[in-house]
């Protein structure tokens, strides 16, 4: 009979000694070979079988070791604290127990780690959640201030005539260049009600002056009054 749980240790035996520890579908084979071969010699070493691992818990130097029900013990005190090593036998038992708490136990894992089989398709808990996805915001399209434009408008660039595309004739438009580094393409008379100095400004910016021959002697005779 395995040793009983430990009550002043918390119930987990060093593991040191090892038990000739085996599942159940290895002795179930090994039940039939000994009736094939006749009588079970005597003088064999007893062997325990795991029938459940009911649950597991980490030493203080992180070896994990679980708590063993063996097969045809049913008393609580029966069952005892095995390393994973001592366990080799009863691999399908133990893989059973890996797949009931969502896998392998890993030192220093949360306690509250939920168990259970893990379905498809749904995240653990560990995982991290994934934020939806938000639609990017159309920027508005922006359009000029209604009013006078005079405190808007940095410049008037040119002045050019072309086909309405509306109507089709030739009409002139003005290129206006905004402070905000917008450019924009109006009508010739909406640039004259909306920012009429800008407009004077463009037109100033493009006169072209001529001298004549009596201005330039004009100017020197001033210039030679100036000497004396």
């Amino acid at each position: 009979m395995p040793p009983a749980l430990s009550d002043e240790e918390n119930g987990v035996s060093s593991g040191e000694e090892e038990i000739p520890y085996r599942g159940k579908a290895q002795v179930e084979d090994a039940e039939d070979a000994e009736n094939e071969e006749g009588d079970e010699e005597e003088g064999d070493e007893e062997e325990y079988v795991v029938e459940k691992i009911m649950s597991h818990a980490f030493k203080d130097d992180g070896v994990c070791m679980y708590e063993v029900k063996w097969l045809g013990y049913e008393k609580k005190a029966d069952r005892t604290w095995e390393p994973e090593d001592n366990l080799a036998g009863a691999a399908d038992v133990l893989n059973e127990y890996f797949e009931k708490i969502g896998g392998q136990p890993q030192f220093g894992e949360s306690k509250t780690k939920k168990r259970g089989r893990k379905k498809s398709g749904v995240e653990s808990e560990s995982a991290t959640p994934v934020a939806p996805a938000k639609r990017a915001k159309k920027e508005k399209e922006w359009a000029p201030p209604p009013g006078s434009w005079e405190n808007d408008v940095d410049y008037i660039d040119t002045v050019e005539e072309s086909p309405d595309p509306k109507t089709g004739e030739k009409a002139r438009f003005a290129y206006v260049v905004w402070y905000n580094q917008k450019k924009t393409q109006h009508p010739l008379s909406m640039v004259y009600h909306k920012c009429p100095q800008k407009m004077l400004a463009y037109y100033e910016s493009h006169l072209v002056f001529t001298h004549t021959d009596q201005d330039e002697g004009l100017n020197g005779a001033q210039a030679e009054e100036a000497d004396l």
